[in-house]
């Protein structure tokens, strides 16, 4: 019955000696209670949080320690946020002595808020990763469709430039038609002047024709100047949609790598929130 005794008084007094360090050895921020069967003998409080509890407090029906003690077995618990105002998770163990009878137990309890405010970031970051994604997403597929549209109108400039092409060659006809009529024209008020008062009439005709003619290649030259002010804007216009092609490549390539390093993000976000969620399950 002595060495019984001896074995209680052991037990206790080990724990009682070692909790005041276990903070301290501990990185988690923790409390320690210990107790006989009855009560509470000792409370060491966390760094940052107090249970506000008492030696000689007696045990509490539903309590961990308590259920520990009663059941003789560990037990494991969250303590939700309302109750102390931060989660906890309590542990407690039964001790015994050399019979095997328990005699009390060791409840700790351990803060999780910095693991809850590890797991609010890992959270947001993993959402605003997402997001950042789903919108770059989208600023590729419009500059894919920026891309496509370039090379549409390109082609279609193409064609715009083809057909100033045959405008002029057409203005180049009609002004060497307009050079041929202004020539006949000439020569048949030099015939209309030889023929005298029988070729007044075609003399009138003659001189109508070397008008138009005129005023044709008058209109064919004005045609000529302003289709060669086309294709010179259709050349500038071209380049310009080339570099804008060349940018919209160089944007594509650099939203796929931004794209590919947000993924990372995201799965490192991912991880983290993994990570967090397993430490407050594991604790």
């Amino acid at each position: 019955m002595i060495e019984t005794e001896q074995q209680s008084i052991n037990v206790m007094d080990a724990f009682l000696k070692v909790a005041p360090y276990l903070n301290t050895l501990i990185h988690d921020d923790i409390t320690i209670g210990i107790y006989d069967t009855e009560k509470l003998i000792i409370n060491y409080p966390g760094k940052t949080f107090s249970l506000n509890v008492s030696p000689g407090d007696p045990l509490i029906d539903g309590d961990i320690i308590t259920e520990s003690i009663r059941t003789n077995s560990t037990k494991t618990s969250m303590v939700p946020k309302e109750l102390f105002g931060f989660p906890l998770i309590a542990k407690a163990i039964p001790l015994h002595n050399e019979k095997g009878e328990v005699i009390g137990g060791v409840g700790i309890g351990i803060s999780l808020e910095k693991s809850n405010q590890l797991f609010d970031v890992a959270e947001s970051l993993s959402a605003v990763s997402e997001q950042t994604a789903a919108a770059i997403e989208e600023i590729s597929k419009s500059v894919t469709i920026l891309a496509d549209k370039v090379t549409d109108m390109s082609s279609q400039m193409g064609t715009v430039s083809h057909s100033a092409d045959e405008i002029g060659k057409i203005s180049t006809a009609v002004k060497s038609i307009s050079d041929q009529s202004n020539l006949l024209g000439l020569n048949a008020a030099i015939e209309a002047a030889r023929a005298g008062d029988a070729g007044r009439g075609f003399s009138v005709v003659a001189e109508e024709i070397r008008k138009l003619a005129s005023n044709s290649k008058d209109h064919v030259s004005q045609i000529d100047q302003i289709t060669k002010s086309i294709a010179g804007l259709l050349t500038e216009l071209n380049q310009s949609f080339s570099q804008i092609h060349q940018l919209t490549d160089t944007q594509a390539a650099s939203i796929q790598e931004f794209s590919a390093t947000i993924q990372e993000i995201s799965r490192n976000a991912q991880h983290l929130v993994e990570m967090a969620d397993t430490t407050v399950d594991s604790d």
